[in-house]
């Protein structure tokens, strides 16, 4: 049986015990990812769900395509709640969260721009780590059994701060209930996180960006003829977390860092060779050389963690290999009393530092 085979029936299986008649809040809900969970939640279960974003026009445009599923299959609409909210912002987040009290939390929100990261080091760390750390303690103070987080493959070998955090992030979930005060410590709460390959037509991946050059009859901009990419639908995406949901229990002691194998690499450029072939103008193709934070192709998993088989055919547990892989609050202290400085190179050297310190890298993976 196909792994997507697989993700269907197990994910479908599980989707009316694991969600319905539940209470989820879905951050960054106005997001690629936030939308299609939003979208596949309210259209295959009954659960009561709360959508939370900080850029108003993407809330509103998912609560209203949300409650249009629902409508069209009879369940009420008032189901599905807006939460105009910044995750950055942890006395707001926690008074929601207070009002909400979700059973489950799947944390889409972050910054996910690799250039913009590499420019702006400490608001991605404030989005994609401390923003982590508000969530889950809010969620965990306020009896969710379940919190989830959404990474990604640049996680894995980063050599962008986008990617850096998220492994970083990652690694905070490790240490949940491992040091004194963690959040999760004194109540059970699961918690997991899944890495996605690049997903198609997201906001601001490639596809986008090379439909919109075409329309405007190019050049189609090539960073280097030689760059890779792993590929996944957002239906993929959306199956994955649904079936990893499933396999997270609050009587697991460590984290489920979860990844799904992504078939083979595309070549950004025959990628864009297909694109104008469909479109069937003449378009000129230029490559304008690879940009800060860009590697040549990415990788799922690197050397510093082991693969552990899943129940999932083609899904894989990832468990790291030092003993030291594991963030505290005091970690993340340290790191925030830089980002509120602005210092921008530092945070860049801090958060490579405490990977290299937590994962016992001795040297690290180049561009």
């Amino acid at each position: 049986m196909r792994t997507q085979d697989t993700l269907l029936s197990f994910g479908g299986a599980r989707l009316a015990a694991q969600f319905a008649d539940r209470r989820v809040l879905i951050t960054g809900a106005g997001g690629t990812i936030g939308a299609a969970l939003s979208h596949a939640l309210a259209r295959d279960s009954a659960c009561r769900l709360w959508l939370l974003d900080h850029f108003d026009h993407h809330l509103l445009d998912c609560l209203e395509s949300t409650r249009k599923f629902r409508a069209e299959r009879g369940l009420p609409q008032d189901a599905v709640e807006d939460v105009l909210c910044d995750i950055r912002d942890r006395a707001r987040l926690d008074a929601w969260m207070a009002r909400i009290r979700p059973d489950l939390v799947i944390h889409a929100a972050a910054l996910k721009h690799v250039h913009l990261g590499e420019r702006h080091p400490a608001e991605c760390v404030s989005a994609n780590l401390l923003g982590v750390r508000n969530v889950l303690a809010a969620a965990a103070a306020h009896g969710a059994s379940n919190f989830m987080l959404i990474s990604t493959d640049k996680a894995a070998a980063p050599v962008c701060v986008m990617g850096a955090t998220k492994r970083l992030a990652e690694l905070y979930l490790e240490g949940v209930g491992r040091a004194p005060g963690a959040p999760g410590q004194e109540r059970r709460i699961a918690v997991s996180a899944v890495r996605f390959a690049n997903v198609l037509g997201s906001q601001g991946s490639v596809v986008p960006r090379f439909a919109a050059q075409i329309a405007a009859n190019g050049p189609i901009e090539i960073t280097d003829p030689n760059m890779e990419r792993y590929f996944m639908t957002a239906e993929e995406a959306v199956d994955f977390t649904i079936a990893a949901a499933a396999l997270a229990a609050p009587s697991d002691s460590r984290a489920g860092i979860y990844l799904r194998e992504a078939g083979e690499p595309t070549r950004i450029v025959d990628l864009a060779d297909r694109m104008i072939a469909e479109s069937g103008r003449a378009i000129e193709k230029v490559v304008t050389g690879r940009r800060p934070g860009e590697k040549l192709g990415e990788q799922l998993s690197d050397e510093h963690e082991h693969r552990i088989p899943t129940a999932l055919d083609g899904v894989w547990r990832l468990r790291p290999r030092a003993d030291s892989a594991w963030l505290t609050d005091q970690d993340l202290d340290d790191l925030e009393r830089l980002v509120v400085r602005t210092e921008d190179a530092l945070v860049r050297q801090r958060v490579f530092d405490l990977l290299d310190e937590k994962l016992a890298r001795e040297t690290r993976t180049s561009a």
